[in-house]
């Protein structure tokens, strides 16, 4: 299995654990709306969980996400309400049954939306405190509460008829499940928040990140992914139509005849049943592609350099190779560059100062050529103080010779009890049709060239278009 590279030169803005973390809420807020796990109800304990995945977005990932997840858990609301069975407390939720459309959509999603509002601010204000448990902790133990009061707000400003007030809040702190609620709510609460600060779980969160990053099957995965979860929504639709068609068989054939209330709601249910089980699939493939992605970097991370964390020789020219024939040529003075690096005098230092000092050079070289080109292309450490990178950003002269110029002060800094680490570097164009190969041996003709004239400097040679018009090498002190 190879992981293939693309797509450096861009930032990547996302965080891939936010981005997962909240489908997985998103689907989790569906199944709990439409199963029992949401919702336990064993005489005469009653206990509510539904709006946990508001309070975990607001908690691990922000405003803005808790809004999404409390409007899901909205339109969950909302639909379940949409039945003729539900009793007439219940039926302002559904603007199908209240009568007041507008009202009910604003009761169903809007209440919800303004809790997870209110919960995402306060999480955000006690993330910013120096020790933000015990804020997280009152923000978690209020959850049930400030949803009661958002939903008895709603409902006294738009279904005034009701006689429901905010006033009704006080009589929720009053049932006695609320303190068992309450506390299974801050455990779940603190686990996620404590566990999400692991470093078993920062480890599993950069690998996915690095993945997403470097995967140039990112976007063909994600393709895959859509096309099986429309394809799980048209077997489950399929499943409804096919269970509902049965049972008016059933009934037909013992005699009864079903109304047309009796049939609606039976589709109702149906349809919820059809709802739950595609959350449930949902949640699966999120599992499964996270694990594969873990497993793939761990695969990945084995065929790296062990002392820098840079991609071995087989690898880099490997990836390279792929990178080149998807690279984009057509920008007039503008391509990528192929450079390789070489440490000055690297055998003196393991001579005078010994391999830990040298290894030790090597790792801050690597972070250096990291920090200067980690955005931009591949990077490798061939063997001994030997660095090699493949830049596919178009870049033109000027801007190759600032970047390089940017990594030579920032080797420069690094010391080696009181010694200045040097390093000569021979930079190639990359042009249409070059292999990596042929790209590796003429960069490392213009080191030998930066080598001879003195060292601590690079040279950067021209395309081959251009070499009528210009000298052969550029050599830049």
């Amino acid at each position: 299995m190879k992981i293939p590279l693309s797509e450096y030169g861009k930032e990547y803005k996302e965080k891939a654990s936010s981005r997962y973390l909240l489908y997985c809420l998103i689907a989790v807020e569906l199944f709990m709306s439409f199963s029992s796990v949401g919702y336990i109800h064993i005489e005469p304990i009653s206990l509510t969980f539904v709006y946990i995945p508001v309070l975990i977005a607001g908690c691990l990932l922000g405003t803005k996400e808790s809004i999404a997840v409390a409007a899901v858990f909205g339109l969950a609301s909302m639909w379940k309400a949409s039945a003729f069975y539900i009793g007439d407390a219940d039926s302002v939720f559904s603007p199908f049954m209240s009568g007041k459309p507008l009202q009910s959509i604003l009761l169903s999603v809007g209440s919800r939306a303004f809790f997870g509002l209110l919960t995402g601010l306060l999480y955000k204000a006690v993330r910013r405190a120096a020790h933000p448990l015990p804020g997280i902790i009152i923000v978690s133990s209020l959850g049930r509460t400030m949803h009661a009061f958002c939903v008895y707000l709603f409902m006294q400003l738009l279904f005034p008829e009701t006689g429901m007030t905010v006033a009704d809040t006080v009589s929720d702190l009053k049932r006695w499940d609320y303190i068992p609620t309450v506390l299974i709510i801050d455990g779940i609460m603190i686990f996620c928040y404590l566990f999400r600060k692991t470093e078993l779980c920062g480890k599993f969160v950069e690998r996915i990140r690095r993945v997403d990053r470097i995967n140039s099957e990112a976007e063909h995965g994600r393709r895959i992914i859509a096309f099986v979860l429309v394809i799980v929504l048209l077997a489950s639709a399929s499943v409804v139509v096919y269970f509902i068609d049965r049972i008016g068989s059933v009934m037909e054939y013992y005699g009864f005849s079903l109304s047309d209330q009796i049939s609606y709601d039976l589709t109702h249910l149906q349809i919820q049943l059809m709802l739950g089980m595609i959350a449930l699939s949902v949640i699966m493939i999120l599992v499964i592609t996270l694990h594969q992605k873990n497993f793939n970097y761990l695969y990945y991370e084995a065929r790296l350099d062990g002392l820098t964390g840079l991609l071995g020789r087989k690898q880099f020219f490997q990836e390279g190779e792929e990178l080149l024939r998807n690279m984009d040529y057509s920008r007039e003075g503008k391509a990528g560059c192929f450079f390789i690096l070489d440490i000055d005098h690297f055998k003196e230092v393991n001579d005078r100062y010994g391999h830990p000092a040298g290894d030790r050079v090597l790792r801050e070289i690597a972070v250096c050529l990291r920090r200067n080109f980690g955005n931009m292309g591949i990077l490798g450490r061939l063997g001994g103080d030997e660095f090699v990178g493949l830049i596919v950003r178009p870049v033109d002269r000027k801007e190759i010779a600032e970047l390089l110029a940017e990594l030579r002060r920032d080797i420069s800094g690094i010391r080696v009890r009181g010694e200045k680490i040097t390093c000569s570097t021979g930079v190639i164009p990359v042009e249409k049709d070059f292999s990596i190969d042929k790209l590796y041996r003429n960069s490392d003709r213009l080191l030998y060239e930066a080598k001879k004239k003195g060292k601590d400097q690079y040279v950067l040679g021209y395309r081959l278009r251009d070499q009528a018009e210009c000298p052969a090498v550029q050599t830049l002190p």
